[in-house]
Formats: structure tokens, sequence, C-alpha cells
């Protein structure tokens, strides 16, 4: 166990994406804290890893209340002692609300930048000056593949997650100095539930005749907290099957 007694955070901690992270963190030897709004989300997560001989408390958490997340952060740092992991895995898209950008609502807009960018930056914030005292950490953010090729209707997704990946790069310059590794995975198209027709999915959103899965997902984050991946940082890594190698104009797949 490569993360044995380390103390990992998660945010989105209730979501699918959330547990698979946890369960493979926690398979390191990892203690699992996981942040979610829908603290009874986080809670059904919580108990998947603990039934795997893991170690995880749930907590209810708005990530978008800078001070709250700051409150959390540090009782969670006084009771363990340290936090050795931050997996920014919280947000998404309007999904049901999504608009052409001129039709969209400026409410709905703050919304997803104030979950996907704000809160994110509350979270690491809150943590940095922590792992800083103790020379040493690893961030993880979760972007997207929209933040690289852009889509229809999600101006504001995609704005939140491409300004992650600047944040990202700017964190690792001032962080990485002083022993903390900031890191970027950006998902394609991950299905929340299994297709009705998986090979077509397979094959309109891949170059691989097989659909992404959370797990995959969740492997290069774990890997990314490893030893083995200590030289790396302020990288931006998509796994999307080869989605964004697609040209406009052209098939997906020939």
């Amino acid at each position: 166990m490569k993360l044995k007694n380390q103390v990992a955070l998660i945010t989105g901690g209730g979501g699918v994406l959330g547990g698979a992270i946890a369960r493979k963190l926690a398979a390191e030897g990892a203690k699992i804290v996981l942040f979610d709004i829908r603290a009874e989300f986080a809670a059904r997560n919580a108990e998947a890893v603990i039934a795997a001989a893991g170690v995880a408390e749930p907590v209810g958490l708005d990530i978008t209340d800078a001070a709250e997340v700051r409150r959390v952060i540090d009782e969670l740092h006084a009771r363990h002692g340290r936090i050795d992991i931050l997996v920014n895995c919280a947000g998404g898209s309007a999904r049901g609300r999504m608009k052409s950008f001129h039709e969209q609502s400026l409410d709905v807009v703050r919304d997803i930048i104030g979950v996907n960018l704000f809160g994110t930056l509350h979270c690491i914030h809150a943590v940095s000056r922590h792992m800083v005292a103790a020379g040493s950490g690893n961030i993880v953010n979760i972007g997207s593949a929209v933040a690289v090729q852009g889509l229809v209707g999600c101006v504001d997704y995609a704005a939140s997650k491409g300004a992650i990946l600047s944040a990202t790069k700017s964190l690792a310059k001032e962080l990485s100095p002083l022993g903390i590794n900031v890191n970027c995975v950006s998902p394609g198209q991950i299905p929340r539930e299994h297709p009705d027709d998986p090979d077509d999915f397979a094959r309109r959103h891949s170059f691989l005749n097989r659909i992404g899965t959370p797990d995959d997902i969740a492997s290069l984050v774990v890997y990314l907290t490893l030893p083995e991946a200590g030289f790396i940082t302020g990288q931006n890594y998509i796994v999307d099957g080869g989605r964004t190698l697609a040209m406009q104009g052209s098939d997906l797949r020939a």
C-alpha cells in the first residue's frame, strides 16, 4: 500500500466518479474523506469503501461557501494531523438546463462557474496552506475534454473547466517548489448509466471499442498521487478514448 495512512479529501465524493476514486485511493491505504453537498450520497460511497476494509468518512459540505470550506478543512487537519491529497471532483454541466449562451440565464452560468471553478479554488486555498506547512502534498483537479475542444450549449461549463486547466499550471508553478504536485485529469464522455446500445455509444464517443468508465479516470488520478508520479506536475491528461482526435467535418471514425 503506497499511500498508507495518508489522508485524502475528495470533493464530489457522493458521485459515481468520486466513489471510484475513493475506492482506488483506499485500496492504496489512504484514509478517505468524502465531501458532497448531498451528505447521504457521500455516506453511501463511504460505506462501499468501509465494506472493502478501507477507512472513509462522509462530510456534507457546500464548496461554494468559502468560509465553511475553510472551517471544515481546518477541523479535519486538526483531527487527523495531516492532509496529503486533494482531489477536486465536484461539479458538472447544466445538463437539463443547457442552452446556447445567448439564451442562457446568467443565474445558471453563475451556478456552474460557482461550483466548478470557485468551489475548486476554495478547496485548494484552504488545503494548500496545510500542505505548504508540511512541505508535501498532491492536488489533482478534474477538468474536461470540453475545456480543450469546446461544446455547443456548454459555454459556462467549458469556461469553468478551461479556467481549472490554467489554474492547475499556475498553481504548479507556485506550489511545486514547496513540495506539492498539482495536476489535472480531463475525462471525455463517461456515461453515468450503461447505454442502451453500448457498441453505438463507444463508436460515437471514442476510437476504442468500449465505453469509458469511472475506473478509467480514477486509475490515472490515483497514479498521480503515487511516488512513481513524483516528477509530474502542472500537466493535463485527457482520458477520452481518443475522442478529441476527431476533426470538424469528418466522421468520428472513417
